[in-house]
């Protein structure tokens, strides 16, 4: 923002009346914000490799053989205890991430439960899943259900119903994408291949 012109051409002749103003004395101090994405897998990483000494030896034995360290429940747990904080302090902010898991009715009993209780979490992503299933078998029991998805974590969705395109859709979006790929398709070529995809 200009506050005005400095005092050292206070002794020239202006036209215009402005205001003068001592100029600032001191460092000029900068204030820069940095931004950076982090995902919890980068920072559960992170904290999971194994801290080696600086001295050459331990070096070479780190190179030489790389150990992964297992990400295990208790590292999560401290990791997202910092992360809380931070959102609490203001620090950082959560970004919600979208998981998509197509053919849902695969996962076996074990995987949902395991997704039940991570949906719980603060930090759970948007969860989408989809599968063309009607009722059958959760794997790993002998219960039937809708979709292959237990009844516990059913309850906790929203579902939308899909439906397969009509002959007019198909035959509408087939001359929409030759009109954009600038091909030249007949109404009967059209009208055939609609056929084919509405089988």
């Amino acid at each position: 923002k200009r506050v005005g012109r400095s005092d050292n051409f206070a002794t020239e002749y202006d036209l215009e009346a402005e205001e003068y103003v001592p100029v600032p004395k001191g460092d000029v101090h900068k204030k820069k914000e940095v931004v950076q994405d982090v995902t919890l897998h980068d920072l559960d990483v992170a904290n999971a490799r194994p801290q080696g000494g600086q001295d050459v030896m331990s070096l070479m034995g780190q190179l030489m053989k790389p150990r992964k360290t297992e990400i295990t429940e208790k590292l999560r747990t401290e990791i997202n205890k910092v992360v809380n904080r931070y959102i609490d302090q203001g620090i950082a902010e959560l970004v919600p991430g979208v998981l998509f898991i197509d053919e849902v009715h695969m996962l076996d009993i074990e995987c949902f439960t395991f997704l039940n209780r991570a949906l719980e979490s603060t930090l759970a992503p948007i969860v989408v899943f989809a599968t063309n299933r009607g009722i059958c078998t959760v794997r790993g029991t002998e219960v039937l259900s809708p979709h292959g998805i237990p009844v516990d974590l059913l309850d906790r969705m929203l579902i939308i119903r899909t439906m397969p395109y009509a002959l007019e859709e198909m035959v509408q979006i087939l001359s929409i994408r030759a009109t954009a790929e600038g091909i030249e398709v007949d109404d009967e070529a059209l009208a055939s291949l609609g056929e084919i995809g509405s089988r």
